[in-house]
């Protein structure tokens, strides 16, 4: 089997872009490495594990000032699951929305 190469014109410029695994930040990487290692590749049941994506939640919700009855919902999965989700488990009746593009056109 032969290799694939993308021709130089087509990649981008910032190799951060694009689709596939992204560059992380050093810094990032060193957080990742000290406190951050010990729950990496562990089960999402574990209590450590909850703990951090409680803080997460509560957090973004502070952050965003969100009024009573609204959660912060978190996944993983790209953006073709997320407006999966979002269309069969959020919407009631209908919504409204633009498209600017392909992650917005999923909707």
């Amino acid at each position: 089997m032969s290799e694939i190469k993308i021709p130089e014109n087509l990649r981008p410029s910032d190799p951060r872009f694009g689709c596939g695994p992204s560059k992380i930040r050093p810094a990032a990487l060193q957080v990742l490495a000290g406190p951050g290692a010990k729950i990496l590749g562990t089960s999402h049941r574990q209590k450590e594990v909850k703990n951090v994506v409680s803080r997460v939640r509560s957090g973004l919700s502070s952050l965003f000032d969100l009024p009573p009855g609204y959660e912060v919902v978190l996944g993983n999965g790209g953006s073709t699951a997320f407006w999966d989700i979002a269309t069969f488990g959020l919407i009631e009746k209908k919504s409204q929305h633009l498209s600017f593009g392909e992650f917005s056109s999923k909707f």
